[in-house]
C-alpha cells in the first residue's frame, strides 16, 4: 500500500472512531434523558392521583376503611384524572391502575381492566440506570411496558392499601427519541465524510516534501544535476531542502565517478583494440608458417596433418576474435553451416581440456541420443561456448566439476554449461554481460559480451541462473534453423 493511502486510511480511522465515540455518548445521553423525564411524569402522576385518593379516605379511615376500595372504585373524579394522565403524549404512560390490598385492579385508566389481577413488569427506574446498552436495548428493541408503582398506606400498617400503578411505552418513547437520533446520526455522518475528506486534503500537503525528494532521486537516476540549493533558516520546509542539498551534492559525485569510469572505458577499449590489432600481426604470421610446415612435414609425417589443422583452425577462430575485439559496435557477418551441436560441444571440450586437467576439474558432456543439426555460424558458437567453459573451469577451482549439456527444445538448440562453483551474487549476476566488465584480476570484460551478442545475431539468447553457494548454470538457446 502506498505511503499515502496508509496516512489516509489512518487518519479516516482516527475520524471514524471518534466520531463513533461522540455519538455513543449523545445517543447515550438522549436515552438517559428521555428515560428520566418518563421516571419524573410518571412520578407526579402517581403524587396526584396520590393525594387525590387520600382526600377521600382522610375524614375518618377507622369508620370507612372496609369501604375505601368501593369509594375509590365510584370516584368519578378519579377516573377522570387516571384517564386524562395516561392521555398526557409527553410522559409516554399509556396505563394507569389503582391496585387493592388483593392485587387486583379497582380502578383504571382503561375500563376494561378493573377486577382484573394486575401484572407487574420491569422498574423503570432499574431500566434507567442498567446503562449504556440496556438503556438503548429497552428502547430500541422491547415491546414490554415498564412499570412505576406508588404505595398509599396508613401509619401502622406495613402492607400498603393502595398501590397506583404508572405503565410507560417503550414504542412512544421511541418514537420521541428517533427523530433527535437521526439528527444525531446524520451530523455524525457528515463530521465523518468531513474527517474523510480533510484527512484527504492533509495527506496530500503532509507528502509533498516526500514527493519533492522522490522527484529529486528521479532526477538524479536520470544523470542530470539538481542544483545546489543551501538550505536558509527562513523556509518553513527547511529539513527537506537539507534532504534536497545532499542529494545534489551526492548526484554530483555519481556524475564524478559516472565521468571516470566513462573514461577509464574509453580507455580500456583503446588499450584492448590496440592490443587486438598488434595481435592480428603475429597471427597471420603464424598461419603462413602452419601452412609451410605443413606442405614440408605431411609427406613425411601423416599423423601430424590432424594436428596441424586442429591449431589451424584456432588460429582462424582466434583472428576471427580479434577482430571483432576491435570494434564491438561493428557489424558481424554470420558465416552461416550445418553442424552438429554436440560435435562442436565435444570439439570444445577436447580444446580445454588440458586446462581443465591442469586445474583438476573434471570435464562431463551429455548429449541427445541422437543427434540433430542447426544452421548457424560454427565458429561463433564455438567461441561463445569456449568462453562460458573456460570462465566455468576458472570459477570451481581444484576438485570440481563443469557439464555441458545439449539438447533441443521448442525448436530450439540449447547449450547449458552448469558448474559447482561459488556462484555469484546478484549484483554481478545483472552485470556479466556489460562490456568491460569482470571480476577477474586476468579477466578483460569482452567475451561474454560477444557471446550475448553472438547469441542476438542468431535471434537466440543467453541466460544465467546463478547464487551465492548454489553454482552456476549459463544456457545458449538459438533457433535450429536460421531465422
Amino acid at each position: 500500500m502506498r505511503l499515502r493511502a496508509r496516512l489516509l486510511v489512518l487518519s479516516v480511522a482516527t475520524v471514524a472512531v471518534i466520531v463513533t465515540v461522540l455519538f455513543a455518548l449523545d445517543v447515550d445521553s438522549l436515552t438517559k434523558f428521555w428515560l428520566d423525564s418518563a421516571v419524573e411524569r410518571s412520578s407526579a402522576a402517581g403524587d396526584q392521583i396520590e393525594h387525590l385518593i387520600a382526600l377521600r379516605i382522610s375524614d375518618n379511615p377507622d369508620e370507612v376503611r372496609k369501604n375505601w376500595n368501593r369509594i375509590v372504585a365510584g370516584d368519578q373524579e378519579l377516573s377522570t384524572m387516571l384517564v386524562e394522565q395516561a392521555a398526557v403524549p409527553s410522559g409516554a404512560i399509556v396505563e394507569i391502575n389503582v391496585i387493592g390490598e388483593d392485587g387486583r385492579i379497582i380502578l383504571s385508566s382503561i375500563p376494561s381492566r378493573q377486577n382484573q389481577d394486575a401484572k407487574p413488569g420491569e422498574k423503570l427506574t432499574a431500566v434507567r440506570d442498567s446503562g449504556f446498552l440496556g438503556r438503548l436495548s429497552a428502547i430500541l428493541t422491547s415491546r414490554t411496558d415498564y412499570e412505576t408503582r406508588i404505595p398509599l398506606g396508613v401509619p401502622d400498617q406495613p402492607k400498603p392499601v393502595f398501590e397506583i400503578q404508572l405503565l410507560v411505552s417503550p414504542i412512544l418513547l421511541r418514537d420521541k427519541i428517533m427523530p433527535d437520533l437521526e439528527k444525531t446520526a446524520f451530523v455524525s455522518l457528515l463530521a465523518l465524510f468531513a474527517g474523510a475528506g480533510l484527512a484527504g486534503v492533509s495527506a496530500h500537503f503532509a507528502l509533498l516534501p516526500v514527493r519533492r525528494i522522490g522527484k529529486a532521486i528521479d532526477t538524479l537516476a536520470t544523470g542530470r544535476p539538481l542544483g545546489l540549493t543551501i538550505p536558509k533558516e527562513s523556509r518553513e520546509d527547511r529539513e527537506v531542502a537539507a534532504v534536497e542539498y545532499k542529494l545534489s551534492l551526492l548526484g554530483e559525485q555519481m556524475q564524478g565517478a559516472r565521468r571516470d569510469a566513462d573514461q577509464m572505458r574509453t580507455a580500456v577499449g583503446t588499450l584492448v583494440r590496440g592490443v587486438a590489432h598488434e595481435i592480428k600481426n603475429p597471427l597471420n604470421a603464424i598461419s603462413l608458417r602452419l601452412e609451410t610446415l605443413r606442405m614440408r612435414i605431411t609427406d613425411e609425417v601423416p599423423e601430424a596433418e590432424s594436428e596441424i589443422d586442429l591449431v589451424s583452425n584456432e588460429v582462424q577462430r582466434l583472428d576471427r576474435v580479434v577482430r571483432t575485439f576491435l570494434d564491438l559496435n561493428k557489424p558481424m557477418e554470420l558465416e552461416i553451416k550445418e553442424f552438429d551441436p554436440g560435435e562442436l560441444a565435444a570439439t570444445v571440450l577436447e580444446i580445454i581440456r588440458p586446462s581443465a586437467t591442469q586445474a583438476n576439474v573434471k570435464l562431463e558432456l551429455v548429449k541427445p541420443p541422437r543427434p540433430f543439426f542447426v544452421h548457424a555460424d560454427r565458429g561463433l558458437i564455438e567461441q561463445g561456448l569456449l568462453n562460458i567453459v573456460k570462465n566455468a573451469i576458472q570459477a570451481v577451482g581444484s576438485e570440481g566439476w563443469v557439464r555441458t549439456t545439449v539438447s533441443m527444445a521448442n525448436g530450439n538448440c540449447e547449450i547449458a554449461v552448469t558448474d559447482n562453483g561459488p556462484g555469484m551474487p546478484e549484483n554481478v549476476r545483472d552485470r556479466i554481460f556489460e562490456p568491460y566488465f569482470t571480476t577477474k584480476t586476468s579477466g578483460s570484460g569482452i567475451g561474454l559480451a560477444v557471446t550475448k551478442r553472438t547469441m542476438e545475431l542468431h535471434k537466440g539468447r543467453i541466460g544465467v541462473e546463478s547464487s551465492p553457494g548454489n553454482g552456476t548454470t549459463m544456457i545458449l538457446s538459438f533457433p535450429v534453423n536460421r531465422v
